[in-house]
Formats: structure tokens, sequence, C-alpha cells
């Protein structure tokens, strides 16, 4: 095998490639089709565990034998619905929170069941617990100054105003059974009492009979004739019964009810990235069991690659027998309920999506095997600092520069951490 004869230095050079991979890996996952589409995290992750089993193959002509350990199925009971939630994460609260947040609790995990659990060697067990807390404290500050300002600029809210004005005017310009007599006077009333003010027309035979709450357009009027507020736009949309168009804000600060609370989808998007920290993140540690029958490294992708992907039909066969009870036993209604693959649209993106997680998982458990779990996999998730970047400067996800100072200054404290943690390691 030609890892056979790396060191430690294999073990430094797997985890920077792995935090380049896996603070990637979710850009494609932001695309704007996927968006628009509101894929089923699910389906993003069978395309992520597709690519990896996929991939996990390429190693038999590295000279790797073909072997497989049960222990790779428990890997995949970890990973998969750890990483469900980590892309439902990366959908609701954006890139650099998520990663942040999951990658502040994998280090936390991982420090514990390396050190405490594996008793992996340390110089210092207190200062290996110093660096930890330095790599925690600086994603904490990663996580918090990525976070979306609360109160978007005067510019921004205008801007958005503008928009909706100008979707409700395209509206109005395409119905027959509306009536509006635009007056410079009139326009500093209330639209309801613009519309009911002036008189129409006297009808004339064979016109339309209006309904009660309807409004027709006499003559051609612009956006800038006739402009709207926020409250204007939403009563005029529901009387003729269509859909508002609703700000990204808006959709964010939604309340949803989840077990008797009701939470934004930000701040699931964040428990989602906590659950991937906590369960997703300890994917790893089967194998540490796994090395006492001779595996490590390169050896353990396939059991891995397998395992996840019976854990991702054991996912799918839950979501049919719920969408089963759901509609009261009928099979075939439940089969056309499950999610779409959507593979002309999305394929490529998540293609790309997965193939750059699996080389950074390929790489992670090199940086395991040879490093170990506690510093290895802390190492590892200087992703962070590198799905940051992408939230900075591709997503435009942290604003002001106040804040982007705040969150560079968190991520030289993250990488003192890191380095002081490699330090320590013996």
């Amino acid at each position: 095998m030609i890892l056979d004869k790396c060191s430690e230095g294999c073990g430094y050079a797997a985890a920077i490639g792995a935090a380049i991979c896996m603070g990637s890996f979710g850009v494609p996952v932001k695309s704007e089709v996927i968006s628009r589409l509101d894929v089923d995290p699910l389906v993003v992750q069978s395309y992520k565990t597709l690519v990896c089993f996929l991939t996990s193959w390429l190693i038999i002509p590295m000279g790797e034998p073909l072997r497989f350990t049960y222990w790779g199925i428990l890997s995949g009971l970890f990973w998969v619905p750890g990483g469900w939630a980590g892309i439902f994460a990366i959908r609701t609260a954006g890139i650099a929170v998520s990663c942040g947040t999951w990658s502040a609790v994998i280090v936390l995990t991982s420090f514990f069941w390396g050190i405490f659990i594996f008793e992996e060697r340390v110089k210092s067990p207190f200062w290996a617990c110093c660096a930890c807390c330095t790599l925690i404290s600086g994603l904490i500050g990663m996580s918090m100054f990525s976070r979306p300002s609360a109160t978007p600029s005067a510019s921004v809210k205008r801007k958005d105003v503008d928009e909706d004005n100008m979707s409700i005017m395209q509206h109005i310009h395409s119905s027959e059974d509306l009536k509006v007599i635009s007056n410079k006077a009139d326009l500093k009333a209330p639209i309801s009492k613009r519309i009911s003010a002036k008189k129409g027309p006297k009808k004339k035979a064979g016109t339309k009979k209006l309904k009660e709450g309807e409004i027709t357009i006499i003559g051609k009027i612009s956006p800038s004739s006739l402009p709207l507020t926020s409250l204007e736009m939403e009563s005029l949309v529901e009387r003729k019964g269509s859909l508002r168009h609703s700000t990204t804000a808006e959709i964010s600060m939604k309340r949803i009810p989840l077990c008797g609370v009701h939470a934004t989808k930000r701040q699931l998007g964040i428990l989602a990235a906590i659950f991937n920290g906590l369960w997703g993140g300890t994917n790893l540690i089967p194998l540490h069991y796994a090395a006492h029958d001779g595996y490590g490294g390169p050896s353990y992708v396939i059991s891995f690659a397998c395992g996840s992907m019976m854990i991702t039909g054991l996912c799918w066969a839950m979501r049919f027998l719920c969408e089963l009870y759901r509609l009261n036993g009928a099979i075939g209604k439940a089969y056309h309920a499950l999610p779409s693959f959507y593979v002309r649209q999305i394929g490529l993106q998540c293609f790309l999506s997965g193939t750059l997680y699996s080389a950074g998982n390929f790489l992670c458990i090199i940086a395991v095997t040879y490093l170990g779990q506690g510093v290895g996999y802390s190492f590892v998730q200087a992703s962070m600092l590198i799905s940051g970047l992408w939230g900075i400067f591709r997503f435009k996800e942290i604003q002001g520069r106040v804040r982007i100072i705040n969150w560079l200054l968190s991520a030289c404290v993250a990488i003192a951490g890191i380095l002081w943690l490699s330090y320590e390691h013996a």
C-alpha cells in the first residue's frame, strides 16, 4: 500500500486537505437551483452517500485488499443522520454559522473521546485542555460574528419594498377585473380609500358585474404613479388569492411549531448543526475499535461507504413508512409523496458536493489514523475557516467591516488553538 510508509507528517497534510474539502462541500448545496427547487436534505445526503460509495473502490487500484468490517455500519449510522441534519443547517442558518457550530461541538467531543476514553498520548493533559478551549473559543467567536444582522439597512429594506412593488404592479397589469383611478391628490390616502373614493364610469350594457372586493384598472398606470406600502401589497394580494412575495428576513423569522415550542428556521438550523456535531461528529469513533482488527486508514473506507449506503437505504424506508402511515396505507400515494431527486437539475451540484466530501472524508480517516481522534479530528475542524471565507466572499453572509474583522480575529484565535493542540500531541 502506498501509504504504508507514511508518518505523522502524512497525518497533518491529510488534515489540511480534509479541512479544505470539508469546508467547501457545502458550497454546491447552497446553489441557486437547489434553493429554488427546495430540494429535500435527505436527497442531497443520498447523493453524497452514493458518491462516497462509488469513489471508495478507488483504493483497490492503490493496492488495498478488499475487506469489510461491521464497524463501518456503525460509522454510517452516525454519519448519515448527522449529514442530513448538516445539510438542513446549511440551507437554513448559512454555511458559515453552521460549520462553525458543529466544528466547535466536534472538537469538544473528539477531544473528550481521544484524551479521556482512548487515552491518547499528549505532552500535558492540562495544556492540551487549554489548547482545546482556545480552539473552541475561536470557533464560537467565528460562529457568533457570522450571524446575519438582525436589522437590515434602510437601503436593503427599500430595495425589498421596491422589488415587491414591481411584482404587485405586474400582477395588477395582468389583471382584467381590478379598477383603480390614479390621481396625485389621492395618493396620500390609503389604497382602500383611493379605490372606493373615486366613482368609475357608468355601467354599460354587457359590462361584467364586479364581485364584492374586486377592482379593475382604467387606463395605463406605472409603479411610480401608484406607490404601495407593504401592508397595502399584502391586502391587495390576499384579496386576489395570490401568494405574497416574502423577503428572506421574513422567511427566516417565521416561527415553526416544534414539540410545543415555536422556533425560527434559523434556530432549527442551528439545532441541526449541534446535532451534526454531537451525533455525526462521532462517525469515526468506530475506527478506533476497528483498528484492533487490523483496519486503519484506507482499509476502512470501503466499510464506511458500504455502511453508509445501508443506513441511507434504511432512512428512505423509514421515510416511506411515515408517508404510508400519513396517507392511511395508500402505497401509490406514499411513493409519489417521497421527495424528488431532480437528477437533471441538481445532479452536477450534488455530485460535486459528494466528491468534495468523499475526498475530505478519506483524508480525515488518514488524519485520525496517524494523529488520533483527539488531535486529528480536531485539526480537521479548521474547515470552519474555509467555510467562513466562502460565507463572507461568496454568499455575503457576514456584512459590515466590524463584523468581518471580528470574525477574522476569532479565526486567528482558532488557528492558534489548532497549532497549540498539534504541539501538545506526543
